[in-house]
């Protein structure tokens, strides 16, 4: 069970996208309220950074840490880097 507030929460009853660290793509497209392959499509435009962002095993395959993805959709717009670069395919970027 989980104390959220005032009331108690049953395990069975919680929202997994509310508490779980590492996310899947469908998840992190659930909780954007994007299409999944949207979200793969930041992936490939350097939206979301490996290492930062997302994490990629042989096991599990591409997950997303929550803590990133709030961060950055909270960071103030001032405070972000601005890379003007285009990132291509294998993994550089054009015009830095």
């Amino acid at each position: 069970m989980l104390n959220q507030g005032t009331k108690t929460v049953p395990a069975d009853q919680r929202d997994p996208l509310a508490t779980d660290e590492y996310l899947t793509v469908e998840e992190v497209a659930a909780m954007l309220k994007l299409a999944p392959k949207t979200v793969q499509n930041k992936i490939s435009a350097g939206v979301f950074k490996r290492g930062v962002h997302y994490f990629k095993s042989e096991i599990v395959g591409v997950r997303f840490k929550r803590s990133a993805i709030v961060a950055s959709i909270e960071q103030p717009a001032h405070e972000r880097t601005h890379d003007h670069g285009i990132p291509m395919a294998k993994g550089y970027t054009l015009g830095r």
